[in-house]
């Protein structure tokens, strides 16, 4: 079984980037979405946060390469004025790279436009970000938006929007890990309507269950039935 980490960005007293929208939160709908659709397609996935709660990206890394996961995102959105979707992957490449630019594909898909799939060094010539130089796995940084773009907050303004974001995110993994899609996946429902039976007691004596039964219609129960389990005594 395949096995994906993702980090939920931010979260408790750290709010992460700020305007129309506030970071931490899209952050964590989206990650939940992108989980959500993973595990939908047998994918074993283990996230940072699954509320808002303080999430460092120290105990972010710790926890991912404890998981040993086959790939790892880290759910972003951004600030700064600018426009658009981006993502960052390792400055070699590889299957980081490959990851970035499966997901911008569905990320276009859903109608936000790219500022591309990028990496930034730092003076030491590794990468500047710590989730993707200290994961033990080919990592990507998602930036979704800006949330202080009027505009470009608009894309992710409402928690299906957001969701549309880690669908988006999970098809692009789903691909660079060979899995096929399985299309509205997400919106799957049972076909029936289900039925829920509540159980008050088991009994070896016929008479002891049809007192307890009588109990129940006498409470009101009137569809209470007997069930009879055959059991061997091997």
């Amino acid at each position: 079984m395949a096995k994906v980490f993702i980090g939920a960005g931010h979260g408790g007293n750290d709010p992460g980037a700020v305007g129309h929208l506030l970071g931490k939160e899209v952050n964590l709908v989206e990650a939940l979405a992108c989980r959500d659709f993973l595990e939908a397609h047998g994918v074993e996935v283990s996230i940072s946060r699954t509320k808002d709660e303080n999430d460092p990206v120290t105990a972010e890394i710790e926890k991912c390469n404890a998981f040993e996961p086959d790939l790892a995102i880290d759910v972003h959105n951004n600030s700064g004025g600018g426009k658009g979707f981006e993502a960052y992957y390792h400055y070699k490449g590889g299957p980081s790279k490959d990851l970035a630019e499966n997901i911008e594909a569905e990320v276009k898909v859903i109608g936000q436009s790219s500022r591309g799939c990028k990496t930034r060094i730092s003076s030491s010539g590794n990468d500047c970000y710590a989730f993707i130089r200290d994961t033990i796995c080919p990592a990507v940084i998602c930036e979704g938006c800006f949330v202080d773009n009027a505009e470009d907050a608009k894309m992710a303004d409402t928690p299906e929007k957001q969701k549309a974001f880690g669908v988006a995110y999970a098809k692009g993994i789903l691909k660079t890990l060979g899995v096929s899609i399985k299309e509205n996946q997400a919106q799957l429902k049972p076909s029936l309507s289900a039925k829920y039976y509540v159980q008050v007691g088991a009994y070896a004596s016929k008479e002891n269950a049809e007192k307890q039964l009588q109990k129940a219609k006498d409470a009101g129960f009137t569809d209470a039935f007997i069930r009879v389990v055959a059991q061997t005594n091997s």
